[in-house]
C-alpha cells in the first residue's frame, strides 16, 4: 500500500533579516505554492523571484523542531537544516567555488505539522564560515488557512 500524499497549492509569505557586519538587509515574498502532506513532512515548494532570478525553494517541516531549506538556481545551491541549540554542516555553492558553512539554530518557533499545515514558522540563525560568523539571519514563513 502506497503513502497517502494530499496535495495542494497555496500562497505563502515570506520575510528575510540578514544582518552582517553593520548592515542590515530585508526581503520580503509573496509567492505561489504547493503545499505536499506525507506521513513523516510537510513539503513546502515555491519559486522566490528577485532580481530576474527564479530561485526554487523547498521547505520540508519533518517535525516541529526539524526543519530543511533548500534553495537552488542557475548560480547557488544551499541546504539548511535547522534544529534548535544544534549545529549542522553544510556547503554553500556558488559559481566561484564551494564555501563550508556551518547553520547554528538559535530560535526555532514552529506552528506547521502535518495536522496543522498552515500557520508560522519563525527562525533565527547564524552562519559560519571557519567558526566565524558569515550573518545573523531571521526568516517568517506563513502559510494561511
Amino acid at each position: 500500500m502506497q503513502p497517502i500524499r494530499k496535495t495542494w497549492s497555496t500562497t505563502i509569505s515570506l520575510s528575510t533579516q540578514i544582518k552582517q557586519d553593520d548592515q542590515t538587509e530585508a526581503f520580503d515574498f509573496k509567492e505561489l505554492g504547493t503545499l505536499t502532506l506525507t506521513p513523516n513532512a510537510v513539503y513546502l515548494r515555491y519559486t522566490e523571484h528577485q532580481y530576474e532570478v527564479a530561485t526554487p525553494v523547498t521547505f520540508k517541516i519533518s517535525q516541529i523542531d526539524d526543519i530543511l531549506l533548500h534553495r537552488h538556481n542557475d548560480f547557488t545551491d544551499v541546504q539548511l537544516h535547522f534544529s534548535p541549540d544544534q549545529e549542522f554542516q553544510s556547503h554553500y555553492i556558488t559559481s566561484q567555488g564551494n564555501i563550508p558553512i556551518t547553520v547554528r539554530t538559535n530560535q526555532l518557533t514552529n506552528e506547521i505539522t502535518n495536522d496543522h499545515p498552515y500557520g508560522k514558522l519563525a527562525v533565527a540563525y547564524t552562519l559560519l564560515n571557519n567558526h566565524e560568523p558569515i550573518g545573523n539571519y531571521q526568516l517568517t514563513l506563513t502559510i494561511p488557512q
